[in-house]
Order: C-alpha cells, then structure tokens, then sequence
C-alpha cells in the first residue's frame, strides 16, 4: 500500500471511529424517551427527589461539585502532572458542550421544578432555582469533562474507565437530588456533555507532543488557570453554603498539583551542567 493510500485510510478509520462514537450521544436520549413514556412528569422528579433522601445534603453537594467549571477543574488538576493530553481533553470538552449549551437554554427559557410545583412538595437545598431549566448546565459540564477524558485515552484502554460516566450520572442525579433540574434537564445534559466530549478527546489527541512536555506554554496556562480555580474556591460561594469543606478540600488538590507541575516546569527547563 502506498503512503497516500494509507493516509486515505487512516483519514477512513479515523471518521467511523467518530461516527461509533458519537453513538455514545443517544444512550441518555433514549433514557429520557423511556423515562417519558413510563413515568411522567411531574411523577419521575418527584420519586427520585424523595429517593434521593438516602443519602445526606453533603453526599449530593459533592456529587454536584462535578459540575461546576472552578471545581471540577481543580479536581482532574493532578492530571497536569501525569496525563496532561486527558486534562486537555477535559477542557476542550467543556468549552465545547458548555457553548453548545447556551442556545437551547436562553432560547426554551424551559422553568424548573421549582418555577411549577409548590415548594412543600419536593426538597430543595436553599434558595430555589426557578428558570432557564433545559439543559442542565451542572450535568452538562461533569459529563463533557469526564468524558472528554475518556475519549482522549486509547481506544484500547478505555474500558477500565467506564466508571467517569458512572460518576457524571451520580453528578446529574445530584440537581435532581438537590431540587434544581427535571429528569429531562439532566438526560439533555448528558446527551450534550458526551457530544462535547467526543468532539474534545479527538481534538486532545490530534494535539502534537510538542505542546504537551512540562515546559510548554500551554500547560504553563493550564496551570495558572489551575491556581485562579483554587483561589476561586477559597475565597467564594459555590453553589451552596455546606460545600465549602468540600472547597477547600478541592482547592488543596489543585494547589498541590499546580506547585508539583511548576516545580517539574522549571526544573525541565533549567540547563543541568
């Protein structure tokens, strides 16, 4: 085979890979299209926010940490130091799916639980969300980053991993949980944040080796941003008042990382006699 005919083919290759994967996109539709037809709103929401009493306020405002921007970026910070083409993954997922998700939300302005049943009759956690309820932005960004850095691994060993869409699940439930978003808020979520994570992982992995050794301004960038996430978590309110030990726990993380990774920066970039 001559080498433009391998090229040819691996282009080939490389576009049925995406097609399969993108395939990832229908499993929440097709959750929410059985939920639907099955159990109804209001009675879904209602049933899995009483459900959800099993576990404690803390447990849940954990899980919903996955889904804000500043957290879940300190909490994948370590893979700076030892998998930056996943962490990249992860980001670009996010800015991916969280672009994506801004159209469908101002434009459908869809109300929440909260905007449509009286408060009495389900558990919210503070102050009540009312509005700009489809998709579920929380869901969203713990699917895409997650699962950015699913698809920015190898095809060979992915399968290990299929817990990170374990946990962005247990990440959605948690605004259902918490009395923020319908069922169908965080099945659209997902269905985005997999989208933006099939788009970021390809996208990590076409990135050269170039830009991906500890002394590259790139990873010099995501480290800094690593350090804002922390003094972001240290100095403000995330969602909810009981998630600052979580805060803080979550700003260690990205601290250690971020002192780690500049310690290799520099000492990479330093000439050893």
């Amino acid at each position: 085979m001559t080498a433009p005919s391998r090229t040819r083919s691996a282009m080939g290759a490389l576009a049925t890979v995406q097609k399969k994967d993108f395939l990832w996109c229908l499993v929440p539709l097709l959750c929410w299209a059985l939920c639907w037809l099955l159990f109804p709103e209001p009675g879904l929401f209602l049933f899995l926010n009483q459900a959800a009493r099993v576990l404690p306020d803390m447990a849940w405002v954990t899980f919903n940490m996955l889904g804000n921007g500043w957290s879940v970026y300190a909490l994948l910070s370590p893979l700076l130091v030892f998998a930056p083409r996943l962490l990249l993954g992860g980001l670009f997922a996010g800015a991916i799916a969280g672009a994506l998700s801004r159209w469908p939300k101002h434009v459908l302005e869809m109300p929440r639980p909260a905007g449509v049943l009286d408060h009495a009759s389900f558990y919210i956690l503070e102050r009540p969300l009312t509005s700009f309820a489809m998709p579920s932005g929380h869901t969203l960004t713990a699917f895409a980053a997650l699962s950015g850095i699913y698809f920015a691994m190898d095809r060979n060993r992915r399968g290990p991993f299929f817990w990170l869409f374990i946990l962005a699940a247990f990440g959605g439930f948690a605004r259902i949980a918490l009395g923020a978003h319908w069922p169908s808020d965080v099945f659209a979520g997902a269905a985005l944040g997999i989208f933006g994570g099939i788009l970021g992982g390809h996208f990590s992995n076409r990135l050269p080796a170039s830009v991906l050794h500890d002394a590259s301004w790139l990873l010099r960038a995501i480290g800094l941003a690593a350090a804002l996430c922390a003094y972001i978590l240290l100095t403000s309110k995330i969602d909810f008042n009981i998630a600052e030990p979580v805060q803080f726990v979550l700003a260690f993380i990205a601290l250690t990382s971020v002192l780690i990774f500049f310690w290799r920066s520099f000492r990479s970039a330093t000439p050893h006699s």
